[in-house]
């Protein structure tokens, strides 16, 4: 398969993904009935799941590309922050929210949403897809809630590690997309952009990207381990980029 073919592949798995998300969100606030709902997004699954296979084939024909040191180097600051994020130094960066010391109360009421908050902070160490799901029992109830699209996002893009490559494509994608809706909900919050930076560096082997998103996590004032595990990514961003 040529490359034009590919990107053609690649607008349209992008295209289909928004539209998937376009039309829950419709249909979630009544502009689009049951009957039109299941129609349409049936239609757009089937059309993404071809997509993806074709694009899964095209890209097996391509020749095989090693990855850059910069890449591999990349991918274990992946692990590094998942380790942060489990210890819960980034999730309880604001006064009002509960620290992993702190006691939890069991078992949340599905519409607490500070109950599910808390456990889900509990758990991301220790159970990160029972925390995935309290998270998305937030966005439920409240889908622009910063701290669960963010968490959400980066569970997602964690568990793709390893995936089938078009899959693991995908979630990148809605990873990153769910990361920067964030940071126009609520520019002041550091941890999608510290998300952002892992992202650029881990999956797209974008140096540029992120230098640019490490740059406006620190502005941000992360906790002080992030800003630990951070500062040496830019610093290896800005060095590998100079050479």
């Amino acid at each position: 398969m040529n490359p034009d073919r590919l990107a053609e592949l690649e607008d349209e798995r992008r295209h289909l993904l928004r539209s998937l998300r376009d039309l829950d969100a419709e249909h979630g606030a009544g502009d689009v009935d049951d009957g039109d709902y299941a129609t349409l997004r049936d239609g757009y699954t089937k059309r993404a799941a071809d997509v993806l296979r074709e694009l899964d084939a095209g890209r097996a024909a391509l020749p095989a590309r090693s990855s850059s040191p910069w890449a591999r180097r990349a991918v274990v600051i992946v692990a590094v922050v998942a380790v942060a994020v489990g210890a819960g130094f980034l999730v309880a960066r604001t006064s009002g929210q509960r620290t992993p010391d702190q006691p939890v109360a069991s078992g949340p009421a599905a519409d607490d949403v500070a109950g599910l908050l808390a456990e889900a902070r509990r758990l991301l160490g220790v159970d990160p897809a029972q925390a995935q799901a309290l998270y998305q029992q937030v966005l439920e109830q409240r889908p622009e809630q910063a701290e669960a699209l963010t968490y959400n996002a980066w569970l997602l893009f964690v568990g793709s590690r390893g995936a089938d490559q078009a899959l693991a494509a995908t979630a990148v994608d809605v990873s990153r997309e769910q990361l920067r809706r964030v940071t126009e909900l609520d520019p002041t919050y550091p941890d999608p952009r510290c998300f952002l930076a892992v992202i650029a560096a881990a999956a797209d082997d974008d140096r540029a990207a992120a230098s640019v998103e490490a740059e406006a996590c620190l502005a941000l004032d992360p906790p002080s381990l992030v800003r630990q595990l951070v500062e040496p990514l830019l610093a290896d961003v800005t060095t590998t980029t100079a050479q």
